[in-house]
């Protein structure tokens, strides 16, 4: 197994959250799940984590398995 590592990078913390408002996939449905006070807590938290200002540059990592078939 080999990771594969890749930045990404958001212009600010709006473009990195407005995914989440979206409902599709498991993040984003929690997320669209929850009451709107939580969901505006959570909002500030990861603001908080992640800095509410400027350029966000996160990593996202896959994982690359090379199978082979027996002979």
């Amino acid at each position: 197994m080999e990771p594969i590592d890749i930045e990404t990078r958001f212009p600010d913390f709006e473009a990195f959250w407005r995914p989440f408002t979206l409902g599709a996939g498991p993040a984003p449905g929690y997320c669209a799940s929850l009451a709107e006070d939580h969901r505006a807590s959570l909002k500030a938290r990861l603001a908080g984590t992640l800095g509410g200002h400027g350029p966000i540059r996160l990593v996202a990592r896959a994982w690359a398995v090379k199978a082979r078939r027996p002979a």
